[in-house]
């Protein structure tokens, strides 16, 4: 995404772009990755020599429950900032690597199917979300 400087107006400007979710850089071995393009508007703004973009990214990921390892999908979005130092000899701002690195920065560490999942059985393995089984399982609370 580069961000020509001399557009940038006093009330400032918006772009936006679907980025395809293999730019991004996550791939099968990761724990997380988008499985759709990334949305992503930028209002920008310039105030003296520093251009302020204010970002929305939203997509899709596709991960592993934490605590049951079941695959699922889940609609993403976040907002960040970033903040640029220009002189006067540029011309152009490319910010494509700032968002790719703030995008997987903002992705959660810990997913889990549901707030509640009660994930697997340590002795048999059995997804306790789907049966029980005939262990003692003492409920241990955990913030992911």
């Amino acid at each position: 995404m580069k961000i020509h400087i001399r557009q940038i107006n006093p009330a400032g400007i918006e772009l936006q772009e679907s980025l395809s979710s293999e730019w991004v850089g996550l791939t099968q071995k990761d724990n997380i990755r988008f499985v759709g393009p990334v949305t992503v508007k930028a209002e920008i703004n310039r105030v003296d020599d520093e251009v302020f973009v204010k970002i929305t990214a939203s997509s899709c990921y596709q991960s592993s429950c934490y605590r049951c390892l079941e695959d699922m999908k889940k609609d993403w979005s976040t907002d960040f900032t970033l903040i640029f130092d220009i002189d006067k000899q540029e011309e152009f701002i490319d910010i494509s690597e700032d968002v790719r690195q703030e995008l997987i920065l903002n992705l959660p560490a810990r997913v889990l199917c549901q707030e509640n999942c009660k994930g697997l059985c340590v002795d048999c393995g059995v997804n306790l979300n789907n049966q029980e089984c005939e262990h003692k399982h003492s409920i241990v609370s955990s913030k992911v």
